[in-house]
């Protein structure tokens, strides 16, 4: 507990003192299931350990006004009013659902009634952790040195943690088991039913880990389309590692997440050859071919293993125990008639169906309104092409089998803060060069005119006082 309780403080510092906090965030998310401090049996995450200073940080630069020149306001930072709306809609329906719907069982795994006037700390928690996620996104939209590379951080550490442990369970290298993940809020999970063992790496459970190796695998692959030399090896590395630990975690969400996936870059890719937008090298058409080929071959393979694997999920008790918690959760939205009983009261298996339990029909909304707002614009930003695909990645893992909206692996926050700031900033660009060539002509005219009242002898007025210097012209 002390490690992450000292490492967690050691970031903040360097991310204080650099001036990069971005970093000190990405760096925070390594750990998903680490703990930085532990208090009554709850737990703070070392991800949201240091979005807590941040915004301890943001509320003092707001006292004091003393942000940097330049910064976008709240109100210009895509999607942030829209998660504003949410943090204020989830307040409003944690505080009236007991007044509402009193004595209402929740879906959680210590199931309790809802009292009004009472709130239960995974309610707290969970708002909190929201609102976290609005400072995150604040934090990089308004940072200088946010970059798409920001997310290989949490990405690359946790592929390198995750294949060191499973070294050391399979071939005895020295690992400090717990070090890593230390919170005492996760159960973890390293069997599945009949005593089958099971590889979670350093998440909590297997599904954590296919949710981030999937997110690997898809920001790797496209970082590596955009790369070249050294950095194009490491994000194919970084994507064989992520495929490598999605498929020893026997997780079927890994599976169908990455069917999801390959059947989306099929269909952009064919959309973006229809509009002739694929610039293709003669070695990429080769390799597209060689990987082309290779699938059709084993294609039958794939599809029955594929088959075979979701066919065992679905008889599975881990599938009826989930399917009963997403069937309830949807009974609490139609039985609240779709306003839902609050962040905390409801955990099913699908992050669509907790959403509907706990902020209902309002919530959903305004939670894909404001990814949209996001997402959509960012699409003509190549340089965060990869950023996009591991976003769509850990969507996907969590509308199949992720709960939570405020998961500590971070990836969800960081993607968007990054595709917000790469936003800001193209928007941003026009302004400035615009402003740039004002200052520009107004520099010339006024060198031009004292020039010609040099040329007639005359002193310029107030050039006595001020010269034209480069900043004007």
């Amino acid at each position: 507990m002390a490690f992450l309780m000292v490492t967690t403080a050691i970031v903040v510092v360097y991310g204080i003192i650099s001036g990069r906090y971005e970093r000190a965030l990405a760096i925070g998310a390594i750990t998903p299931a680490g703990a930085a401090i532990v208090a009554g049996g709850e737990s703070l995450p070392t991800f949201y350990a240091v979005a807590l200073v941040g915004a301890a940080l943001l509320a003092l630069q707001w006292i004091a006004r003393s942000g940097r020149p330049g910064s976008p306001r709240l109100g210009e930072i895509p999607g942030v009013s829209l998660l504003l709306a949410l943090f204020g809609w989830s307040a409003l329906v944690v505080l009236l659902a007991p007044l509402a719907f009193p004595g209402m069982q929740t879906v959680t795994e210590g199931r309790w009634n809802l009292v009004p006037g009472v709130l239960n700390s995974s309610n707290i928690a969970q708002l909190l952790y929201l609102g976290l996620g609005v400072v995150i996104i604040v934090i990089l939209a308004r940072s200088r040195t946010t970059a798409p590379s920001l997310l290989a951080i949490p990405l690359a550490a946790g592929v390198i943690l995750s294949l060191w442990r499973y070294l050391s369970i399979s071939a005895g290298v020295p690992f400090p088991e717990g070090a890593f993940a230390n919170s005492p809020s996760f159960h973890y999970i390293e069997q599945a039913a009949g005593g089958v063992p099971r590889f979670r790496g350093i998440h909590s459970e297997p599904a954590g880990l296919a949710g981030t190796s999937i997110a690997a695998a898809a920001f790797g692959m496209s970082m590596a389309a955009h790369t070249r030399g050294g950095r194009r090896i490491a994000a194919i590395a970084l994507a064989a590692g992520g495929i490598f630990l999605g498929i020893v975690s026997t997780s079927t969400t890994f599976l169908v997440a990455g069917a999801v996936l390959l059947a989306l870059a099929g269909v952009v890719m064919v959309w973006r050859l229809v509009r002739l937008d694929l610039r293709v090298s003669s070695a990429g058409a080769v390799s597209a071919l060689a990987v082309a080929a290779i699938a059709i071959v084993a294609l039958p393979s794939l599809a029955t293993l594929f088959t075979a694997e979701v066919d065992e999920k679905l008889e599975s008790d881990s599938f009826d125990h989930r399917s009963t918690a997403d069937a309830r959760s949807f009974d609490l939205f139609t039985r609240t008639w779709g306003m839902g009983i609050g962040l905390g009261s409801v955990r099913a298996s699908s992050l669509v169906f907790t959403l509907l339990g706990a902020v209902g029909v309002v919530g959903v909304i305004l939670l894909v309104a404001a990814v949209l707002a996001i997402v959509l614009p960012s699409l003509r930003l190549r340089a965060h092409a990869p950023v996009v695909w591991a976003l769509v990645a850990a969507l996907t893992g969590k509308v199949i089998a992720s709960p939570d909206l405020a998961d500590s692996s971070g990836i969800l926050w960081l993607s968007l803060g990054i595709l917000a700031h790469g936003i800001v900033t193209a928007r941003g660009a026009p302004l400035a060069a615009a402003a740039g060539r004002r200052r520009s002509v107004r520099g010339l005219a006024r060198s031009a005119r004292a020039a010609l009242a040099r040329a007639r002898g005359d002193e310029p007025r107030g050039s006595r006082r001020r010269r034209t210097s480069v900043a004007d012209i």
